[in-house]
């Protein structure tokens, strides 16, 4: 199966359970995989697979406009409304990462694992 990926991505939300994390967006790091439903064709038409610069940019406009206190929550929203914004998509394999919110931890986060089948 043939995918695309955006590693690293920085997108900002109002998360967190404590009244002190939600304060302010904070930034996450976003590593997503999106599997696609027909493999690549070979006619280099941008129209003929899902173009990462509106995943990124559609992602983004969403998360400013939701809240979560939790990421596991948020992975979820995210999985969703990709299936629901690319029909495109088969299946996204997603890892958020939260870094800096405990001392002496790197990063903490989830990662989750959904397929466009199971959500029809």
């Amino acid at each position: 199966m043939d995918k695309i990926f955006l590693r690293g991505m920085h997108l900002e939300t109002l998360i967190g359970v404590y009244e002190w994390e939600r304060q302010n967006r904070q930034s996450l790091v976003f590593n997503l995989e999106i599997g696609l439903k027909d493999t690549f064709k070979n006619n280099d038409e941008i129209s003929e697979t899902v173009h990462y610069g509106v995943v990124h940019e559609r992602l983004r406009q969403h998360l400013h406009e939701q809240q979560f206190l939790l990421l596991e929550s948020l992975a979820n929203d995210v999985a969703q409304f990709l299936f629901q914004t690319f029909v495109e998509i088969a299946w996204i394999h997603l890892q958020i990462i939260k870094p800096g919110i405990l001392p002496n931890v790197q990063e903490v986060g989830v990662e989750i694992e959904r397929y466009a089948n199971a959500q029809e």
